[in-house]
């Protein structure tokens, strides 16, 4: 970093105010609390941070107005009617297929954390599943497999302690954002409630002892279309005319009290934002702030919107997007370092050890969760907070983000007042480094280097090496992001000598950012999605996680079926068809650095 850079760093980071964003949180949790989308309490917290945005002097803030496919929650009932008669008390989850006012009654059968392998062995068709709630998967992939296998209903207890009577709210819409014609007929079909921990452990007891457990369930929830209100801000830069940008955001709507999810993430980012503010005649790249609405019930309706109707200046300009949420959790010391792609790791990394003053980093590709709605689009995805130990987790029944989360135990007294500072910390780090790097400081190399490694594990579990000629290709690009890495190299080390550097050198900047973009819109969809470029994948979807999602899938089928199968057929022609989609976004990447690396070489 320069001398110059580092002054400006140092600036900034002296105007942080912990207590001014204290009172923001404060106000958030204790005046206004849970807020729903299209309640006057989201209407309320929305016109609240914008009156802030404003007052922080950005260059433009606005509220977005749109409708998104919601869901409230109405009445729930649970009973056990054998082996015991039993009420247990139980809420209902958003977006399910309400009973209507005689419910419904069903053999109860435990599915753990409800992922395909737990139902091994299990006959769950026509009969209602419970499932311990945790992120592996989320609850609305445990609702989408249990739909999948036949279940009528699913009953989640509670993570933490398992004494725990606290009850989390949520949804199980899987869809994310607002649906499509064809996305809306895949919204699971099944009837949903959520209960404490420790009532879910005595059913799970039951279950274990008797063998057979029947259950009644009534519960109730709406489907309905209604407005969002989502916070929007900007800083233009002041140093440079560019029209590149950071998003910097998370969401506004929340459950429960709030503080953990999301109203100490909403005032880092509002603290954030007027600091930046202050200094925007330092900054070379925009900066825009996002509250999404939508994000707890519609699933990542505000941010997918916003992804639809900014797509082509997303994919022109976005350098990155940063997910502030669940930061400063009492408790938690373990920086945990998600990322879309490692496009973005050698940069993101020692800034994490650097504030966190910690080499002990959990680094994590990100699922589909968290506002990744920038997955298609390609922009890269990082979020940093702390989280538990290993024996933290076992003890609370690995509550990744608290016990308290979604309920009205998420108190202002949940947040570590120390811990959030260092958050703050390290995103306006991050935020500063980010905007002032004229060269994007993306690693291409590393991209290509997933991509052979998945294409190389994918050979390995086929049936035959489908992925041979991919492969080849892939290392042919991995040898020009080698040759773009060193140009990119240059003139960073160039720019750090000699500041007046960058007129001399534009061009070359230009070119090389350009090429660096075009690895990540091209490879960032291919490692992290199903969908493609256009569409999103599921709430946690299963296969998101495994690689290159979209030819999992086809090689993992036809592992398990006889070649002489029609399926087989089917399935073979799927693999072709999705193998020519990886080529073409590996072949179109190429071509592109063919044509540029020359000009770029010229320039330097």
């Amino acid at each position: 970093m320069s001398s110059s850079s580092k002054v400006v760093e140092e600036q900034v980071l002296k105007d942080l105010n912990v207590e001014r964003a204290f009172k923001d949180m404060q106000y958030l949790v204790d005046e206004i609390g849970e807020r729903l989308a299209g309640t006057p309490a989201l209407s309320k917290a929305a016109y609240y941070i914008e009156a802030r945005l404003r007052e922080a002097g950005l260059d433009e803030v606005r509220i977005d107005r749109f409708k998104i496919y919601h869901s409230y929650p109405i009445t729930a009932e649970l009973k056990v009617l054998y082996p015991e008669q039993r009420a247990i008390e139980a809420r209902p989850i958003c977006h399910i297929a309400s009973t209507g006012p005689d419910g419904i009654s069903g053999e109860l059968v435990y599915v753990g954390p409800g992922r395909y392998e737990d139902y091994k062995g299990k006959d769950v068709r026509g009969k209602i599943v419970l499932a311990d709630m945790t992120w592996d998967p989320a609850r609305p992939e445990k609702a989408r497999i249990a739909a999948e296998m036949g279940a009528k209903a699913i009953v989640i207890m509670n993570w933490g302690p398992d004494e725990g009577t606290y009850i989390q709210m949520g949804a199980i819409k899987d869809v994310w954002g607002n649906p499509t014609p064809e996305t809306f007929v895949k919204i699971p079909q099944i009837v949903g409630v959520s209960i404490s921990r420790s009532a879910g452990l005595h059913l799970r007891r039951l279950w274990e002892k008797f063998g057979k457990v029947i259950v009644w369930i009534r519960a109730e929830a709406t489907r309905e279309w209604v407005y969002a209100h989502q916070p929007i801000g900007r800083i233009r830069a002041g140093t440079t005319k560019t029209r590149y940008f950071i998003i910097i955001g998370g969401h506004l709507e929340a459950w429960g009290k709030t503080a953990i999810c999301n109203s100490s993430g909403n005032s880092l980012v509002l603290e954030l934002a007027g600091v930046l503010a202050k200094h925007k005649n330092k900054l070379k790249k925009d900066v825009l702030f996002a509250f999404w609405d939508g994000h707890e019930i519609a699933e990542a309706a505000g941010s997918t919107y916003f992804v639809d109707t900014h797509f082509n200046e997303l994919n022109l300009y976005g350098v990155a997007y940063l997910n502030v949420d669940n930061v400063g959790i009492k408790g938690t010391s373990i920086p945990l370092l998600r990322l879309s792609d490692p496009l973005l790791l050698d940069f993101v990394k020692p800034i994490v050890e650097e504030v966190f003053e910690t080499s002990a980093i959990k680094t994590l590709y990100m699922y589909k969760g968290g506002d990744a709605s920038f997955f298609g689009v390609g922009v890269p995805y990082v979020s940093v907070y702390t989280g538990y130990t290993e024996e933290e987790l076992k003890k609370l029944n690995y509550a990744t983000l608290s016990p308290w989360l979604h309920s009205e135990e998420d108190t202002i007294d949940k947040i570590d007042r120390d811990l959030f500072e260092k958050h703050l910390k390290f995103y306006t780090v991050l935020a500063i480094r980010l905007a002032n790097s004229e060269v994007l400081p993306y690693n291409a190399p590393r991209i290509a280097d997933k991509l052979l490694e998945d294409l190389r594990s994918l050979n390995i579990a086929g049936k035959e090496p489908y992925f041979t000629g991919v492969v080849e290709l892939a290392e042919k690009l991995k040898n020009l992001s080698l040759e773009l890495n060193d140009y990119a190299e240059k003139l960073r080390k160039r720019l750090e000598e000699e500041a007046s550097a960058a007129d001399r050198y534009r061009e070359a900047i230009e070119i090389t950012n350009k090429c660096l973009v075009k690895v990540a819109r091209n490879l960032i969809h291919v490692l992290r999605t199903v969908a493609g470029r256009y569409e999103q994948d599921p709430y946690d979807y299963t296969f998101v996680k495994k690689p290159i999602p979209r030819l999992y899938i086809p090689v993992t089928k036809l592992s398990e079926l006889a070649e002489d199968t029609q399926e087989f057929m089917l399935w073979h022609t799927k693999l072709l068809r999705e193998k020519n989609s990886v080529i073409d976004s590996i072949q179109n990447t190429i071509d592109f650095l063919e044509m540029a690396l020359p000009r770029i070489k010229e320039k330097i």
